[in-house]
């Protein structure tokens, strides 16, 4: 008897410190993640708002808003392969590739080309990750993007929402080599762009359907005129009374930006 009270608080004892190490490495990725996105977007006549929800202790969603010597704004959001320590170890690094490399080059095809062929210099486990990468010029309101095997994001614009066209390439790190055909669109004053991960459109409910696609056009559409951080909270509410009681399944993020002049 005795021997198997020890047993068990020495489990016990590992679990908590487990559990201690994770909310440690929780903190830290949080802390990776950009503090002030507002900083970067001062005077450039642009809101942006973000959240990321990790569907266990720690995992693998990104964004990033950078603003380089010349004003431009580039605006990344990514999902990296799995969950949990591989994941956020993974997101580490291709989060101080795009904070390196997003300032050296103008295009986001030519940022995607780098960080891609940097990952898979050095990938062991295979692992990969999806990007979609903007690039904003605020004096002209021109978007240039490319996508990484990342979903498009929503383009909300006189009470209308859709996909911005898009043709993705592979995902990063997989393979070097990587090209992503280029796109680009002028946003308009009042425009809002919502970049999400697919934590958002596969969340399932309780009898396994998924919000999909189209409840997040839905979403967006009843509600034109929103700031960005309205849109981002809307979606949100909106696919927590999707899933109601069937736990978070993967990890969420969001990024709107939202054109103010």
């Amino acid at each position: 008897m005795r021997s198997l009270l020890k047993a068990k608080a020495y489990s016990d004892a590992v679990k908590e410190m487990l559990a201690g190490e994770l909310r440690i490495a929780r903190e830290i990725q949080l802390g990776i993640l950009p503090a002030d996105i507002s900083a970067a977007t001062r005077d450039s006549g642009v809101e942006v708002h973000t959240v990321l929800e990790p569907a266990k202790e720690v995992g693998g969603d990104l964004f990033e808003v950078l603003r380089t010597i010349d004003g431009r704004l580039v605006v990344v959001i990514g999902d990296v392969s799995g969950k949990g320590i591989p994941a956020a170890l993974f997101m580490a690094v291709t989060m101080t590739l795009i904070r390196t490399l997003g300032r050296q080059f103008q295009t986001p095809e030519e940022i995607l080309q780098k960080v891609n062929d940097a990952l898979a210099a050095q990938n062991p486990m295979n692992m990969f990750v999806t990007i979609f990468c903007a690039v904003y010029e605020p004096g002209s309101g021109l978007l240039s993007y490319a996508s990484a095997g990342h979903p498009a994001p929503m383009l909300v614009r006189s009470g209308e929402c859709q996909a911005v066209p898009c043709q993705p390439a592979m995902v990063a790190g997989a393979f070097p080599g990587l090209e992503a055909p280029s796109h680009s669109l002028h946003l308009a004053a009042g425009d809002l762009l919502v970049f999400y991960t697919d934590g958002v459109t596969e969340a399932f409910n309780t009898t396994g359907e998924v919000f999909g696609e189209s409840r997040l056009l839905g979403e967006l559409s009843r509600h034109p005129g929103q700031t960005a951080v309205q849109s981002v909270a809307g979606v949100l509410e909106a696919v927590r009374r999707h899933a109601g009681e069937h736990p978070q399944s993967d990890d969420i993020a969001m990024l709107a930006l939202r054109r103010l002049v």
